[in-house]
């Protein structure tokens, strides 16, 4: 019981400490709509830099694999 009791406190405090932490509340309709707004539009921006991003990681791993795949052919199929 007394596990039990400690438990619920340490999750109590846990709670308390997030909710302490979280960004005050604006309960204003239009300003919440904007913020919405807002960090869709940042949401967006983000997305298409980490698509380009990708690309160009893809771009680079597939040269990075020719590369390699040159190499080793050339260790590989080389007489000794």
């Amino acid at each position: 019981m007394n596990d039990m009791a400690s438990t619920i406190a340490e999750a109590r405090r846990v709670i308390v400490e997030i909710a302490r932490a979280l960004p005050p509340l604006d309960t204003d309709e239009k300003a919440a709509r904007k913020r919405i707004a807002e960090l869709y539009a940042e949401h967006e921006k983000i997305s298409k830099e980490l698509e380009l991003v990708t690309a160009e990681a893809k771009e680079e791993l597939a040269l990075i694999n020719d590369a390699f795949k040159a190499a080793s052919s050339a260790v590989l199929f080389s007489e000794p």
